[in-house]
């Protein structure tokens, strides 16, 4: 188990690096060419792998490597021709296919031309789930990149663009988790809407061990490229602190020095960091400026007060000084619920707004429900209210369950 958790947060670490230099390419004037480039060689880095391709077809068949390195086979090509040849036949194709050492993933929207992934790690064996859904995600946006580049059109500048925005969402959805773990005692819910093309609100799901799991949410001010990149990062570092501590509070001041440096000026990172254990149902939580969690009981919702400042605003003297860890035990039944400030900042075409007392009456509301289906009454209650209009800001919510006895 420590072996194992280890190798996750040091894969964290790593793709903290792929963050920044995927930051720092956006930032430039550069083709979207050289961004496919980058992300494809900072992707085969990341993967340690040997050969990496992104292969394009036409209507005939014919195959192309857009770029790659390594050895690219006849039997590569072919089998890329095989994967086309079913999909046009209405026959479908798997998502991955393995051929030798190199692995084949479909990337979505592929369509006329399609598109694949060809993959060849150094060590042999195969992609993890978490590998594949973090290739395919760059690899759709370097596919997308890479056609784009290819088309002529008369302005330029709204090209990059374009291309900037679609690698940066495309990257930005693959650090989302893709499932809630398992939690004997617990269920646990989480649900996301953005309200641009990219999102400053941020969330994960962190098993620490076999009976302890982590819940982060976070709100980077802005909008735009710059607070989702800063939130890609305050995750990562979230996910490199979290394994030697239980102390939320002890986390969140070693992330608050770690980025304090690197966060630019008047730049603030709201976060709120829970550990759950599930054998003794006690839940400590810190929160650094973030929204406080609401409580929902059989007598009501109250609220859960807990100190903190956000990130950013000091290298960490007053900032450890005032955040703290809050604990607390869920009876059956009762749900804790997290939630980003686009839900209480969200106003109706009436100048009608939820506030937080609107909340927490509508958490009240939904009793018995359970997690997940609380989250879809809260968000059916957000679309009521801006059926006319759209968010005004991002709107992130996860919810934890008590359950059993």
């Amino acid at each position: 188990m420590e072996t194992n958790q280890a190798n996750q947060f040091g894969d964290s670490s790593e793709s903290l690096l792929l963050i920044a230099e995927l930051g720092r390419a956006l930032g430039t004037d550069g083709e979207p060419e050289s961004l496919v480039y980058i992300l494809l060689e900072r992707l085969a880095a990341f993967l340690k792998a040997s050969g990496i391709a992104l292969l394009s077809g036409g209507e005939r068949g014919e195959v192309g490597a857009i770029w790659g390195r390594g050895e690219l086979s006849v039997e590569l090509g072919a089998m890329a021709q095989r994967l086309w040849k079913s999909g046009r036949e209405g026959r479908g194709s798997k998502q991955v296919e393995m051929e030798g050492p190199w692995t084949l993933l479909s990337l979505s929207g592929s369509g006329f031309p399609f598109g694949l992934l060809a993959i060849c790690l150094e060590s042999g064996g195969d992609l993890c789930p978490a590998e594949r859904s973090a290739a395919q995600a760059v690899g759709e946006a370097a596919l997308r990149l890479a056609k784009r580049s290819a088309c002529r059109s008369g302005d330029r500048k709204a090209r990059h663009l374009e291309a900037e925005l679609l690698a940066a969402r495309l990257f930005q959805e693959s650090l989302f988790p893709r499932m809630a773990p398992a939690l004997p005692g617990f269920r646990l819910a989480a649900a996301h809407s953005a309200a641009g093309e990219l999102s400053g609100d941020f969330y994960d799901l962190l098993p620490l061990d076999s009976h302890t799991c982590g819940i982060l949410i976070g709100d980077v001010a802005g909008k735009g490229i710059a607070a989702a990149l800063i939130g890609g990062m305050c995750r990562v570092a979230v996910r490199c602190q979290a394994a030697g501590s239980r102390s939320p509070a002890g986390v969140l001041r070693r992330v608050n020095r770690l980025l304090h440096e690197d966060l630019a000026e008047r730049t603030l990172v709201a976060m709120i960091y829970a550990v759950i254990d599930t054998q003794t149902h006690e839940i400590r939580l810190a929160r650094a400026g973030q929204e406080e969690p609401l409580l929902r009981r059989d007598s009501g919702v109250v609220q859960v007060d807990a100190p903190g400042l956000c990130l950013g605003i000091d290298s960490g003297e007053t900032f450890d000084s005032v955040l703290e860890d809050v604990s607390l035990f869920l009876e059956p039944g009762e749900l804790l619920l997290f939630y980003t400030d686009g839900m209480t900042d969200a106003v109706g075409p009436s100048g009608t707004s939820l506030d937080r007392e609107r909340l927490a009456a509508m958490l009240g509301k939904t009793t018995p429900r359970g997690a997940q289906a609380s989250l879809e009454d809260l968000f059916q209650e957000l679309r009521l209210l801006c059926s006319s209009g759209e968010l005004v800001d991002d709107v992130t919510l996860v919810a934890l369950e008590r359950v059993g006895r």
